[in-house]
């Protein structure tokens, strides 16, 4: 079972890196952008419903995703078709996709609110054809062409912030804000907003992986359960991982919090301006990913060198968000959103320390799982889980639910830290043994 390699690296890691980080970032302003649109024209309680559905549809996705990517990066020595890995993906996001379409019934028939439907509808669309492509895009890692993954996640960008930047100010202008028909605008953008990821994915991402002349786009039936078996670790740490995110997130549904969904729409809104430093480092390690692979294989000093830089890059940005976040943190949410947000200003603090340790985490997380080592994250993923889960029921319930979730992001990074650094620096001091266990699994 081998598959084609492609043609050799055409960019610089710098180049590439810099590719990554435009793409991401402008995908992420247009995010953002989306994001201070609701706040501004939407009320909270929608707000909430959007944090709530990326709740809901990420870790069913992540689940039955089998993080295909990531395997398909690592996968230095060619054990499987690149058609293998396409297909393996587009079966598991069929399943994913009737859950999600379940779940959506379901809510709909419970909520009574068509409004709020469309909204998780819309959400799950576009999270699904997101996951669709994803698998893909690993091809253009292989390749070293972090530009077109660059092309991937601005069109993408795109089609998500138009829909909000046109419909929700006109809503506003011709009726009153925040009224029914503003709900009604913020439900139909984010149907639009799954339309568009589906139109870029036929029009562009499959035309940019499914390349016969770079990859063997042959599917080998019993190669797909083989596959399967091994990238499962991957899918249940991806699933573990994100279930540390989404239940404190369900929490706010329950009973327990007064005023749950809109609680989750100020929560929600915090956290994500502080993701900018992750888009830093998740992409200078996810386009030093297959070299990484290919280090660890072959040169240990070099996979050492690489990964201190990662390292140091985390360091360095995470330092930056918290000071950014302490000195100027209140004046950011009343600007981007509206002083009704502000008011969280010390939860504010509390969650960007908490995405800046996890940024040291991200790097030895991608460094572990380009060293193949899959099956050990899952007992860590565990613990962290459950070191959550504790914190998360003990406290968001009650009167100050941001304030306690944002501890528990704390709490949760904390614990993952530790876990998986020591889990790279086990890697490393045993790299002779896996890489020989690699070698009998093929």
């Amino acid at each position: 079972m081998t598959g084609a390699v492609g043609p050799p690296p055409r960019r610089t890691l710098l180049s590439n890196a810099a590719w990554a980080v435009l793409g991401t970032g402008g995908f992420h302003v247009c995010q953002l952008g989306a994001l201070v649109l609701l706040t501004r024209f939407s009320p909270p309680e929608l707000v909430g419903q959007y944090f709530f559905a990326l709740a809901v549809a990420t870790p069913v996705l992540l689940l039955f995703g089998l993080e295909l990517r990531a395997a398909l990066v690592s996968d230095a020595a060619g054990h499987f078709s690149v058609g293998t890995y396409l297909a393996l993906r587009s079966r598991l996001m069929f399943i994913a996709g009737c859950v999600l379409a379940g779940v959506a019934l379901w809510r709909t028939i419970l909520d009574a609110q068509i409004t709020g439907a469309l909204v998780l509808v819309g959400v799950f669309v576009a999270r699904l054809a997101w996951s669709t492509a994803e698998a893909g895009w690993g091809t253009f890692q292989r390749r070293e062409r972090l530009d077109l993954l660059a092309g991937a996640y601005l069109l993408r960008g795109f089609a998500t912030l138009v829909p909000f930047a046109v419909l929700l100010p006109l809503a506003a202008r011709v009726t009153n804000p925040r009224g029914p028909e503003a709900a009604a605008a913020t439900a139909a953008a984010f149907v639009l907003h799954g339309a568009g990821f589906i139109l870029v994915y036929y029009v562009y991402d499959r035309r940019h992986v499914y390349d016969a002349r770079l990859w063997d786009l042959s599917v080998d039936r019993h190669a797909l359960r083989a596959l399967a078996l091994q990238t499962l670790p991957l899918g249940l740490v991806a699933l573990l991982i994100n279930l540390c995110d989404s239940f404190p997130r369900w929490l706010f549904e329950s009973d327990a919090v007064p005023d749950g969904r809109r609680q989750l729409g100020y929560f929600g809104a915090l956290s994500y301006i502080t993701l900018a430093g992750n888009l830093v480092v998740i992409q200078a390690a996810t386009a030093a990913a297959h070299r990484l692979s290919a280090y660890y294989r072959a040169d240990l000093r070099a996979f050492l060198r690489l990964g201190g830089a990662l390292t140091g890059l985390a360091l360095a940005i995470g330092a930056g968000v918290v000071l950014v976040a302490t000195w100027f943190g209140g004046w950011i949410l009343s600007t981007l959103y509206t002083p009704e947000y502000a008011r969280f200003e010390s939860e504010f603090r509390l969650i960007a320390l908490a995405h800046a340790l996890a940024l040291l985490t991200n790097v030895f997380g991608i460094a572990t799982t380009q060293m193949r080592v899959f099956w050990v994250q899952v007992p860590i993923q565990v613990v962290t889980l459950a070191a959550t889960t504790v914190a998360a029921v003990r406290l968001i319930p009650g009167t100050a639910p941001v304030h306690g979730a944002a501890v528990t992001a704390i709490v949760r990074v904390a614990v993952q830290l530790i876990l998986y650094a020591g889990c790279a620096v086990l890697a490393v001091a045993l790299r002779e043994r896996i890489l020989a266990s690699d070698s009998r699994r093929v």
